[in-house]
């Protein structure tokens, strides 16, 4: 009968195997006459495992695992496959090797296994940061002044991505300055919705209203009859604004709380 041809990968195998029985063989301390005495396994066929020639049966493999106190998979890599497919085969190879390690060399398997522990909550963390996290972008018309007043040209847009999802809006805007703390703060995005005239605007809202060319976001309290009003800031260290009648004055939008 004609011998079965051998993959490279066997050839491989082999090799691996030869390594791995006289590395374990000089670990130790004995001698190839003392395996064929215990296992029974002849000298010319352990010779050719040894030497790469010839792989081992899975019933020889076994045999050899027995005598060096080893798993099968220590000794032949076919047989490390099968036992990493499942977390109970990868425990019983850890508790194999753990078990002939050092004092020492165990501090330092713990210590790794630490490590990756630290490491594997890390990832799982950031992933399920990223996973929750959505942008969104919004489209900045300008700046509106929490303090002396500042132009809103309607002309200059800015598209700027935000982690918050945004209310129902009709236009964003950025509030320069720090009149309007601690509700809003400096650079931050606020979202308006617009308006047509003051009869839209109940009193004391938060409007961005313009003022001789000027854009700015106040709480607005109309006088009695609502001919009048005032622009009036949250930070106690600004004055309010007083709307004269000559004053070119208009309500654009009530900024969304």
């Amino acid at each position: 009968m004609a011998r079965t041809e051998l993959t490279p990968q066997d050839k491989e195998y082999k090799k691996i195997i030869a390594a791995t029985l006289n590395e374990l063989l000089q670990l130790s301390g004995k001698k190839k006459v003392d395996i064929t005495r215990q296992t029974g396994i002849p000298a010319s066929t352990l010779t050719g495992y040894f030497n790469g020639i010839a792989l081992p049966s899975p019933r020889n493999v076994q045999k050899l695992a027995d005598f060096f106190n080893v798993l099968k998979s220590d000794v032949d890599p076919r047989f490390k496959e099968i036992s990493e497919q499942n977390d109970e085969g990868l425990k019983i190879r850890l508790d194999s090797k753990f078990s002939r390690l050092t004092l020492p060399r165990k501090r330092k398997v713990v210590d790794y296994a630490d490590t990756q522990l630290k490491d594997q909550w890390r990832e799982e963390n950031i992933h399920s940061i990223n996973e929750m996290q959505r942008t969104y972008t919004v489209d900045v018309l300008g700046a509106v002044s929490a303090g002396t007043g500042e132009w809103l040209d309607e002309e200059q847009h800015n598209h700027v991505a935000v982690s918050e999802q945004p209310p129902v809006y009709d236009f964003a805007v950025r509030v320069n300055g720090d009149s309007m703390e601690p509700m809003f703060a400096d650079e931050q995005i606020i979202y308006v919705k617009r308006v047509e005239g003051t009869e839209e605007v109940r009193d004391n809202q938060i409007v961005i209203a313009e003022l001789n060319g000027n854009a700015y976001v106040k709480k607005i309290a109309f006088d009695g009859d609502r001919d009048s009003c005032r622009l009036i800031s949250l930070n106690k260290k600004y004055t309010d604004i007083i709307v004269k009648p000559d004053d070119s004055f208009k309500v654009i939008g009530v900024v969304v709380i």
